[in-house]
Formats: C-alpha cells, structure tokens, sequence
C-alpha cells in the first residue's frame, strides 16, 4: 500500500509530577516513532526515556539499514534493537548510583509499506482507530494485567485495584528483556495512538475512542486536556498517526 502519514506528538507534566519523566521521538526516513514514560527516584526516569528513545533510534537506524526491509525482516531488526538498548539501560543504572533503580516503559511503531510493525515493553500502550472502532493493540505487561488474564481479577475490578501500575516487565530493569513485537495490517483512514498511562489512568477507551471519533482537529490536545480535567495525576504524552492512502510514498511531519 502507498500511503502518506501525518502525525502530532504532545507531552505534558500533568497537574502533580514536579518533572516530565516522558520522552517522544521519530525517525522520519525509517519511519519510527518511540515514546517512552520513565520511572526512577530524581532524575532517573527522565534520563530513562530519553536515553532509551535515543539508543533504540540508534541501533534501530543501524539494524534497519542491514535488515532485508521484509516486514518481518524489520521487525526482526526492531526486536534487536530494542534488545540492545535495554543492555545499555541496564548498564548505566549500574553504573552509576544517582540513576540506581530507574527503567522506563516503551511503545514503538514503525510504518511499513505492507503493513505496521509495533512493539512494547510495559504499560504505555498503541491503539488504532478503524472504521469507527477503537482497538487495544498491545497488551500491558503489569500485575493487573497478568489478574485479569488468570481469572483472579476482572475488568470491572480493574480501577480499584491498589497495584494497578505495578509493572513486570520495563526497560533496563534486567539485563535482558524479551519485548512483545508484532505485525499487522495498515488500511486508510487508520489512526494510531502512542500514548503514556498518564492518559489511560484518567480516560477509559471508551472516552478515548469518542474522542477520537468526535469532529476535532486537536484530537491529541483534547485528550491531553480531559486527562487534565479529571485530575493530571501523572505526565501525558500521546503520539496520534494518520494513515493516508495516496498514489504517493511520502512520510509527512
């Protein structure tokens, strides 16, 4: 498929945090984007993500060049990249004693011709608009989640449950990570969210999908505002891809 894309990245510190520990980035000529939310006492989780975004960018620019550019070729390079970033991670909260403990989530899309390659580690998650409905494409790696997939806890469960952002899987916490990497179709009109749970904690995707689907041209900046509105407890960043379909193979900031 031929496509064009055109995107809007915002973050916001929320109504609570003292700093912004999250971090979005993209690659325009290999067509990836990266968002990350970091955790860590002082500065830590904003050196998390950023450095994480930064190294992935890297390695990916370098495995991606190697890679046979297949779908699943690149998102062979993709896994490896994200491998390779999360040893860096590690390393340096080793290393040295201020960034002791920190890590970060991460949510990564890139945008090939035959279709998406999209992966995660954490709870920051990806969604995709289509033909009116809203879907989950990733699947959070945290104690709730792990509940709810055992029968132990269900949905209606979910927000009242004290250890919901408890994660069982981030970057650079371990010395290796195995992060959940997938393929799937691109259609026009596709829409797709990159979004910190800063967002997903204050809306549910119920609110998130009628938001989407409301006649809004600052759909990323309403949701910001709504999570906002029911309190910011936690810093916000969204990344919201259009998916085009032209006779044109241009990638558009």
């Amino acid at each position: 498929m031929e496509y064009s894309v055109s995107f809007v990245g915002l973050s916001d510190q929320g109504l609570v945090r003292q700093n912004n520990e999250d971090f979005w980035t993209y690659l325009e000529q290999e067509r990836l984007f990266i968002l990350a939310d970091g955790m860590g006492g002082h500065k830590g989780g904003e050196v998390a993500s950023k450095e994480a975004a930064e190294y992935l960018s890297v390695f990916f620019k370098k495995n991606f060049e190697e890679s046979d550019k297949t779908l699943t070729g690149v998102m062979d390079a993709l896994f490896e990249s994200i491998c390779e970033m999360n040893r860096i991670i590690y390393r340096m909260s080793r290393q040295f004693a201020e960034l002791r403990g920190m890590g970060t989530t991460l949510c990564s899309v890139h945008l090939h011709p035959e279709g998406i390659i999209y992966a995660h580690v954490g709870d920051s998650r990806i969604y995709r608009l289509r033909n009116k409905k809203l879907e989950r494409l990733t699947r959070d790696h945290s104690l709730l989640r792990e509940l709810i997939d055992l029968g132990q806890l269900s949905e209606q469960q979910a927000d009242g449950f004290l250890y919901k952002n408890i994660l069982t899987k981030a970057i650079g916490t371990e010395s290796s990570i195995e992060p959940s990497v997938q393929i799937d179709s691109i259609e026009n009109g596709d829409l797709i969210l990159l979004c910190t749970d800063g967002l997903t904690d204050m809306l549910s995707d119920q609110e998130i999908q009628k938001t989407l689907l409301a006649d809004d041209e600052e759909k990323a900046r309403t949701l910001i505002e709504k999570a906002l509105e029911r309190g910011g407890r936690d810093n916000v960043t969204i990344v919201l891809i259009s998916i085009n379909g032209k006779n044109e193979s241009s990638y558009l900031p």
